[in-house]
């Protein structure tokens, strides 16, 4: 038959099927009961299930009670555990029995099941299990072993303690196995594919983009220094520090489904610096990302504007937050109609809201415009869509000094600070910006906006400079330019003030995400959390925080009845400990999962539950650290 074969066909379509014939093989064991060196390795390995670190590669390996055999699978031929051993046992078995029986703390296991990752900034490879697996320790140094026994790794094998179940028992475990810590992966990790899209323009070097006087196109492929307080309108950015999975910046460049990457030492790295000034196409990926030059920009099609703003001046009073509801977005903005439902939802569930809430509407909003003499610089910037930048950024200063240096309503200063009379613990309030260009599908403004604290006893922070400060913030050039980016239309942008006790001593404040970002149609939440006020979306350099995917109630037979929380690094504030107690994490994760479902019941329109997203803010509060949500919107990804 080979002769045949070699008769019939040239000698390059030979060679060619050869290569083929070479590939399948290759790729055609399934799994192996050795590895032998780092080369079998990279050979069998692929990305990992889930996105949560950079530069890891994985294999995925079981130990067979019946046959006494361990398995290196083969990434290219099963990437799950259940599909290889329906392999092995030569029927299939339903995945909630598997589950159950592979899964749990008992002794019904058929199998001890796990992952083998490879580390690329630390060169080190590390055992780890499913997050869900109540392994016993017994069972676990004995998998260890195995696996020690069976590869080149040998001692060198690490395990990965990557749940609070493990991290707990850190102390026994390292007497029993090298360990590492979810932190230690954290902190060496030297690239993120913060928003994997593809974009295409002119790289540009960029110090501090906070002080650069050179106007930006959108054409621009930026590599910063440092990260922006804001996102410019830009055809890509490379970041050299490292980002939360929820900072402003990756929320921004994940909702504009731009081109984002952070690289450790981007701005001074030479293989980059050789494409400044050049024109390229720049891809982000999982694991890395790549820069082509090209000869010219493709041709895109200009999009119509996809956010659609309401609004109505007829409120013409303050609103008790008993009054206000998902549908009075159209009145009072979008931030305090979501505060409503959430307000509203506090007295079904067990979670607080802020006290004292109550919302500044439109009206007031449009009527200091026109009375300041703001309304009428506007006019004349929209009468102008052709300005420079330049003068685009004079223009919305003097409109955001027209409205901080105009007279207040009188009769609303008198509302306002006669609500804050009515108790001691209202005597200084948060006023936060509300408006119909942020929080809504489509376009979150993330970060856009200022909230500023009024107090009827300290006299550096009066109620009439607080909200006109929030009002003139509407204004900032960051926001004007977000808009633009989205064609909003500008003359249609309104303000309200959502407005709330202050919490000046808070122990501890939080972002979540109701979905797991980092594996699409799976359980999970993701939230990141810090001691105290300090910010987890804009840190302070060098100060990490708590980062994890925790898990609500369910009925799904991997999470019923477990306390699950998968951690990805730990606060560098609080002595190496979760900042929140494991009882607290599982109270979050529920509560969050009560207000998901009031939202996906109104806003899903199709897809998976599992992959549908809100974005909240919370915090624990006073002795008992009660649980306070204080914002909800929808996740836009």
């Amino acid at each position: 038959m080979s002769r045949r074969l070699a008769t019939y066909i040239p000698f390059p379509k030979i060679w060619l099927l050869l290569v083929v014939l070479f590939f399948v093989q290759c790729n055609a064991q399934v799994s192996e009961l050795t590895l032998t060196d780092s080369e079998m390795f990279a050979k069998m390995s692929g990305p990992p299930l889930t996105d949560k670190y950079g530069e890891i590669s994985s294999i995925k390996v079981v130990y067979d009670y019946k046959t006494k055999s361990i398995y290196f699978i083969n990434h290219h031929r099963y990437k799950l555990h259940h599909e290889f051993c329906d392999y092995l046992r030569g029927y299939e078995q339903d995945l909630a029995t598997f589950n159950r029986m592979n899964y749990g703390a008992d002794g019904q296991r058929q199998y001890l099941l796990g992952n083998i990752n490879y580390v690329k900034s630390m060169d080190k490879y590390a055992l780890e299990l499913s997050p869900t697996d109540q392994m016993p320790v017994s069972s676990l140094v004995f998998f260890y072993h195995k696996i020690s026994e069976s590869s080149f790794i040998g001692d060198d094998l690490t395990v990965l303690l990557n749940n609070t179940r493990l991290i707990a028992m850190e102390e026994n475990l390292k007497s029993l196995f090298p360990v590492i810590l979810p932190s230690e992966i954290y902190k060496n990790i030297q690239y993120q594919g913060i928003s994997k899209y593809t974009g295409f323009g002119t790289i540009r070097f960029i110090d501090n983009i906070e002080k650069n006087h050179e106007p930006l196109q959108p054409t621009d492929i930026l590599v910063l220094k440092h990260t922006p307080l804001t996102l410019p309108s830009v055809a890509g950015i490379i970041v050299s520090e490292l980002q939360t999975p929820l900072s402003h910046l990756t929320i921004l460049g994940q909702n504009r489904k731009i081109p984002i990457s952070a690289l450790k030492g981007a701005f001074d790295n030479a293989t980059i610096r050789q494409w400044d000034g050049k024109l390229v196409r720049y891809e982000v990926r999982s694991d890395s990302f790549s820069i082509q030059k090209i000869s010219e920009l493709p041709k895109t099609s200009m999009t119509s504007a996809k956010v659609k703003l309401q609004a109505s001046l007829t409120k013409n009073t303050l609103l008790d937050i008993d009054f206000v509801t998902r549908n009075s977005s159209k009145d009072v903005g979008n931030k305090a109609a979501n505060f409503g439902v959430l307000y509203h939802l506090s007295k079904k569930y067990d979670f607080k809201t802020p006290e004292g809430a109550f919302a500044i509407p439109f009206y007031f909003y449009d009527q200091h415009l026109k009375s300041s003499g703001a309304q009428a610089l506007l006019d004349t910037l929209f009468a102008h869509p052709s300005w420079s930048d330049k003068q685009i950024k004079e223009a919305l200063t003097k409109i955001r000094k027209q409205i901080k240096e105009g007279t207040l309503n009188p009769k609303l200063l008198s509302e306002v600070k006669q609500r804050m009379t009515s108790d001691p613990l209202f005597n200084s309030m948060r006023f936060r910006s509300s408006t119909n260009a942020e929080d809504a599908l489509g376009f979150s403004g993330a970060g856009l906006y200022s909230s500023r604290t009024g107090s009827l006893t300290d006299i550096s922070k009066p109620v009439d400079k607080a909200i006109k400060q929030v009002w003139a913030s509407l204004w900032s050039y960051a926001a004007f330019m977000e808009r633009s980016y989205y064609k909003i239309d500008q003359s249609k942008v309104y303000m309200g003030v959502l407005v709330h006790r202050n919490f000046p001593d808070e122990a501890v404040n939080g972002v979540a995400i109701t979905k797991n970002i980092y594996r699409q149609g799976n359980h999970g939440f993701v939230v990141n959390v810090q001691l105290g006020e300090e910010s987890v979306v804009q840190p302070t350099p060098g100060v990490t925080c708590d980062q994890f995917i925790c898990f609500p109630k369910s009925d799904a037979t991997l999470y019923h009845n477990k306390t699950i929380i998968d951690v990805l690094t730990i606060s560098n504030l609080n002595n190496g400990s979760l900042v929140m107690t494991e009882k607290e994490i599982t109270h979050l994760a529920n509560q969050l999962d009560l207000i998901k479902r009031y939202y996906a019941l109104r806003n899903m329109t199709g897809g998976s539950y599992l992959d549908f997203g809100l974005d909240l803010e919370f915090k624990l509060q006073g002795p008992k650290r009660d649980l306070y949500i204080k914002q909800v919107r929808l996740y836009n990804d």
